[in-house]
């Protein structure tokens, strides 16, 4: 779920000038251009163009996105029977599984990377084609945190002052919602805290070391960088050593690591929010210069991007679009890719009813490739019994469902990307 931080942020509508077609079964050809504030950028034939070959991995499609959260103590079970709908599935190339840093370093310098292995041994040899791994490394809890709880990120980090004060007497590195010396709703690490950054970049660097190599390792995901921001700032208490640019510096350091880490697999990061736009249109940009794609916790239709102007959207897919008025008004998106993420609240119940959520497989489809000009999608697994919020997921959104009309609607915006080397 996209986490909203936008504390001064000055909003002037911005409106996609795309033409949005009504639902159907097939999706229409995109316009001739796609153009945002008088800035026109041509689409690609229908069918889209075949990729070209560099040195990154390149295989762009739409992929199957767990609904369940790897953290320590969970093993392949846990997720296996959505994992097995991939069987016979062909228009779907892979599955993108979340890991906390707590499940793959359970002690200091120790990687567990057991999981990680079992998941892509299945993902290569259980099912009718062998599919690929998107790996995303989750950053925060929704939840208080418990006594000695390294679930989310070791308990190496807590137990020791070099990491940084936290707002919990004898707990360090990290920050969140807190009251009367105890925590009491959502944490992250203090990644901003270069010490807490400098281990959670050898833990990227062992991963890219065991799995770089492997042809069915495709990306590389770090979650949004707004789960940070919002956990040291946004509640009562805040961290009195957070500030953006302690964070955007970190974060540069963090994905510099990572390509270098990963020199042959996709590096993408989540770019939301910070607390003021700035930083997120410097990062944006930065990465657009550095090999990063971007990505998105989140993926709005294009109804509600034609209604309602491409405000609704974060700072970061602002930038990326060139349509921020906070400085990012140059058009990224001939240059990089979005991998995007199509999560259940995008998909089921009120939270983005506001804005016109949730929205239909269509829309979703007519905005990855009319305005997010997307490479990867990133599609939430339902089985269609799930119940959020007393919302039961609409038929069209049941995976066995959803995966025939992704089969009909392939992404059109698939050409190796210009930043890639």
């Amino acid at each position: 779920m996209m986490i909203r931080k936008m504390a001064g942020v000055i909003a002037s509508w911005m409106c996609l000038s795309v033409y949005a077609a009504p639902a159907s079964a097939t999706q229409p050809d995109p316009p001739p251009q796609v153009c945002v504030n008088n800035h026109c950028v041509s689409t690609p034939a229908p069918g889209g163009p075949t990729p070209a070959s560099g040195s990154i991995k390149w295989n762009p499609g739409h992929y199957m996105a767990s609904d369940g959260l790897m953290s320590a103590g969970r093993t392949l079970s846990y997720i296996q029977p959505e994992l097995d709908d991939l069987n016979n599935q062909d228009a779907v190339l892979g599955y993108r599984a979340w890991f906390t840093w707590g499940a793959l370093e359970p002690t200091q310098g120790n990687y567990d990377f057991s999981v990680v292995d079992a998941m892509l041994a299945r993902l290569k040899t259980a099912y009718n084609k062998p599919k690929r791994l998107v790996i995303g490394l989750w950053i925060y809890s929704q939840h208080a945190m418990g006594q000695n709880s390294g679930g989310i990120f070791p308990l190496y980090i807590q137990q020791n002052p070099a990491y940084g004060a936290s707002p919990v007497a004898g707990s360090y590195g990290w920050w969140g919602q807190n009251a009367n010396g105890a925590s009491t709703g959502l944490y992250a690490p203090a990644l901003y805290n270069p010490a807490v950054m400098n281990r959670f970049i050898a833990l990227v660097q062992a991963l890219g070391q065991h799995l770089d190599s492997d042809p069915n390792v495709e990306a590389l995901v770090i979650q949004e960088d707004a789960a940070i921001a919002q956990a040291a700032t946004f509640f009562a208490n805040p961290d009195p050593q957070y500030s953006d640019d302690a964070w955007l510096t970190q974060l540069e350091r963090l994905l510099t690591a990572a390509t270098a880490a990963f020199p042959h697999t996709s590096v993408v990061e989540q770019n939301s929010w910070f607390n003021r736009p700035a930083a997120a249109v410097a990062l944006e940009q930065w990465m657009a210069n550095n090999r990063i794609s971007t990505g998105s916790a989140d993926t709005m239709g294009q109804s509600s991007l034609s209604t309602h102007g491409t405000t609704i959207i974060s700072d970061g897919l602002q930038t990326y679009m060139g349509v921020d008025s906070n400085g990012g008004l140059t058009d990224l998106r001939p240059r990089m890719r979005a991998m995007m993420e199509i999560q259940s609240p995008d998909m089921v119940g009120a939270y983005f009813n506001n804005v016109g959520g949730p929205w239909t497989p269509t829309d979703f489809i007519q905005a990855l490739n009319q305005s997010y000009f997307a490479s990867h999608a990133f599609w939430t697994h339902l089985a269609g019994t799930e119940v959020f919020n007393g919302y039961s997921v609409p038929a069209a959104l049941k995976w066995s469902n959803l995966a025939v009309t992704l089969a009909a609607n392939p992404l059109i915006h698939t050409a190796y990307p210009a930043n890639y080397p």
